[in-house]
């Protein structure tokens, strides 16, 4: 199985698990998975991650949260290395570039750069 793979699993199982109003438990966990997920990602950058993820998640509708977890599916997909497709805004690949350019000098350089260019060809340089 592939990490991406895994990731979306793990992503799927939380879904199910947590129900319609998660709380600190489920996010603690939901931020744990993900960690494990991407161990090149320092801390920092997880952390501020988690910030604009859960914005976006208690931003309102199930509609509206369901788009938070695409988008987290998504910036694991690339902080993995293997970017799946995920439909981001150029507000969300400048949003991504800052997000991961913060710990740039702890964040394993082939992540960066991978990150990096995925924002260039999308247009957020």
């Amino acid at each position: 199985m592939q990490a991406i793979d895994k990731l979306k699993s793990d992503m799927d199982d939380w879904i199910r698990r947590s129900g319609r109003a998660p709380g600190n438990r489920e996010f603690d966990a939901l931020r744990a998975t993900f960690a494990r997920s991407v161990p090149k990602v320092p801390d920092d950058t997880l952390a501020g991650l988690f910030t604009t993820f859960l914005s976006r998640f208690g931003s309102g509708s199930a509609e509206e949260s369901g788009k938070a977890m695409d988008w987290l599916t998504g910036v694991g997909s690339l902080l993995l290395a293997d970017y799946d497709g995920t439909p981001f805004s150029k507000a969300d690949w400048e949003e991504i570039r800052e997000l991961i350019t913060i710990d740039s000098g702890e964040i394993d350089v082939d992540t960066l750069t991978y990150v990096l260019g995925q924002a260039l060809e999308h247009g957020a340089l």
